[in-house]
């Protein structure tokens, strides 16, 4: 079996960085890659920034139930027309709820990738049609398996998704020169994904607000998800919102610190070696735990406790970077991974069993 057309549905900003790499090593072996996307947060101008051709198929739903249903059942009809026209030979995607039931409806085989155990929805409509299902090893199998994951499916990977948003990064200071900032002297910051089906907390007011008067007197690039969380950081005469869509890699890799409400910023500032604080008000990732425990990142909903763990990281800055670095160099790339996958069942036509994730559960028994 060989594969000639790929397709990849990308539904999400940072999904577009996760994919670049795996595109354009896929072009490189010869393959066709058909993109999909819809309209969702600066998602489009994002890929248009990595050069990235697509189809915009359908749009996000919004923050309410009715809208995210509608939209999602929407955009899986015309999915549906658009890939029974086009009829690739895989697919892959990440977090996706409509593209795996589109290729299980076609028998199009298929490899996801799913970082969030507490995105019960998308999970639960994305995990019983995916045939190879690649996770980071610090999410239980189990709470996949609850989901509706094939134990069959599953591919844990040691490491985080965010390293494959580094593939051929070179960082430069274009950024930081248009915002008037010199490199390690800003602090980067995220606000909470109040949009997100699994967000329970204050969608009115960021914990970000009650951090700044707390910190040093420094430059902070904030980038806020709505325009309404924009406004409540206007009276900030340190805080500053980048007015088009940038090279946030850029900023992350020459920022003093990364603080963020959210999930991927955080982990691609991990990845670039930035020391970074989490303030995520819910229930923590699998994965966010397993970096607080390995001692690179650190997480609190507490201003004073926040404060002084920025005032700390800022002050042993080189010898954080330094710790960083040492664990994340020793992580597996999804890269790597998924055009391993795609190998494996160009091949043999099926995706071997993990036996250490039947030993895991197993043990649990």
């Amino acid at each position: 079996m060989k594969f000639v057309k790929i397709w990849v549905d990308i539904v999400n900003a940072p999904h577009a960085h996760f994919f670049k790499g795996i595109i354009r090593e896929l072009e490189k072996r010869g393959h066709e890659v058909l993109v999909t996307t819809r309209e969702f947060d600066g998602l489009t101008e994002i890929l248009d920034m990595l050069g990235i051709d697509y189809y915009i198929v359908g749009k996000h739903g919004g923050s309410t139930l009715e809208g995210k249903l509608i939209a999602s059942v929407e955009r899986q009809h015309k999915l549906a027309k658009l890939i029974i026209e086009e009829k690739p030979d895989i697919s892959l995607y990440k977090n996706s709820p409509e593209a795996p039931r589109v290729a299980f409806g076609l028998g199009i085989p298929t490899i996801g990738f799913a970082d969030n155990d507490t995105a019960t929805a998308v999970n639960k409509l994305m995990m019983p049609f995916t045939q190879r299902l690649i996770y980071p090893k610090a999410i239980d199998a189990y709470e996949l398996i609850k989901c509706g994951a094939d134990v069959n499916s599953l591919k844990p990977l040691n490491g985080i998704p965010e390293l494959a948003h580094l593939y051929g990064f070179i960082p430069t200071k274009k950024p930081l020169k248009e915002l008037g900032l010199t490199a390690y002297s800003y602090i980067v910051m995220r606000t909470e994904p109040i949009k997100a089906n699994y967000f329970n907390g204050d969608a009115e007011k960021s914990i970000l607000e009650n951090i700044i008067p707390l910190l040093p007197d420094v430059p902070i690039v904030l980038f806020p998800r709505t325009e309404t969380q924009a406004k409540r950081f206007e009276h900030f005469e340190n805080v500053m919102i980048p007015d088009h869509v940038t090279d946030s890699l850029s900023l992350l890799y020459y920022a003093k610190l990364m603080i963020g409400a959210g999930g991927t910023m955080n982990r691609e500032a991990l990845a670039l070696g930035t020391p970074t604080i989490s303030t995520y008000p819910g229930k923590l990732l699998a994965i966010t735990k397993w970096l607080i425990n390995l001692r690179i990142k650190f997480h609190s909903t507490d201003p004073i406790e926040v404060s002084e763990k920025a005032w700390e990281l800022m002050r042993k800055n080189g010898a954080f970077r330094k710790h960083v670095r040492n664990v994340i160099m020793a992580m597996e790339n999804p890269i790597d991974v998924f055009l391993k996958e795609i190998e494996i069942y160009e091949e043999y036509g099926t995706f071997p069993i993990q036996e250490v994730v039947l030993e895991e559960l197993t043990s649990r028994k």
